[in-house]
């Protein structure tokens, strides 16, 4: 058993020194803390990737976070317990489900472990929300003591904003194309039905054309019942159809 142990702590520390080869500085400075600290990492991500335990489990309860750049979180926390309230608890807010990971790269020189991954996720708004990861990490005793962040603050302070909904759901998605749609002189009502029906009125003709509709994206497809067909698209709230501009009816 304690050989099969080894075998296993051999291959993560051997991963973790393969980016780094192409330096021999870089290797000569791997030493045996530095491949214990690779080990802990390495295992710790597969616990959280596989939802057993949350990564920041491993984290030192006077641990220094910084997370880089601009976004709504960035800045530097001092300890567990403010990092976890004030920035690991407000991301998990905005989430629908758990953040996925994925390891891109494990890698060490001195006493720094790197942590390369990318992640992703459903938001409480239904949209995707996936950004890529670089930790630089410092750990003692086993756990982490001070760590450096990089990821996409974009992506983060859409999350965080609430605009990537916005930027990432179609109309499909959100179903908003239900209802009437009407040119600005009120001539023409277009009332896009559920089930995928559509009936138009033309001035004081009622039902001047029926027929169905199908959405796929922000575009629309009409199959009328005397056989011809159209199309037209959503663009900012407005449909774009044969030559019209029409604008959702709010009742």
């Amino acid at each position: 058993m304690e050989k099969l142990h080894t075998i296993h702590r051999l291959l993560i520390v051997l991963m973790a020194m393969g980016s780094a080869c192409c330096s021999s500085k870089a290797q000569e400075t791997v030493g045996v803390e530095t491949e214990e600290a690779v080990e802990i990492v390495y295992l710790q991500f597969e616990k959280w990737k596989n939802n057993e335990t949350s990564f920041f489990e491993l984290l030192a309860d006077d641990a220094v976070w910084t997370v880089s750049g601009k976004s709504p979180v960035s800045g530097k926390y001092s300890g567990k317990a403010d990092f976890l309230k004030r920035a690991v608890q407000p991301i998990i807010a905005k989430l629908k489900t758990p953040l996925k990971p994925e390891l891109i790269n494990l890698t060490a020189d001195g006493a720094n472990v790197w942590l390369h991954f990318k992640a992703s996720a459903t938001t409480k708004s239904d949209a995707v929300y996936e950004n890529t990861y670089l930790w630089k990490m410092q750990l003692k005793n086993g756990k982490i003591i001070s760590c450096i962040a990089f990821l996409d603050t974009y992506e983060l302070t859409n999350l965080m904003t609430d605009k990537i909904n916005k930027m990432t759901k179609t109309i499909e998605e959100t179903q908003d194309y239900i209802g009437m749609w009407v040119t600005a002189d009120g001539k023409i009502r277009h009332e896009l039905l559920p089930g995928n029906r559509y009936d138009e009125a033309r001035g004081n003709r009622k039902s001047a054309y029926q027929g169905s509709y199908k959405v796929t994206g922000n575009h629309i497809d009409y199959k009328d019942d005397t056989g011809f067909t159209a199309d037209g698209e959503f663009k900012d709230g407005i449909l774009y159809h044969a030559g019209m501009i029409l604008y959702k009816e709010n009742k």
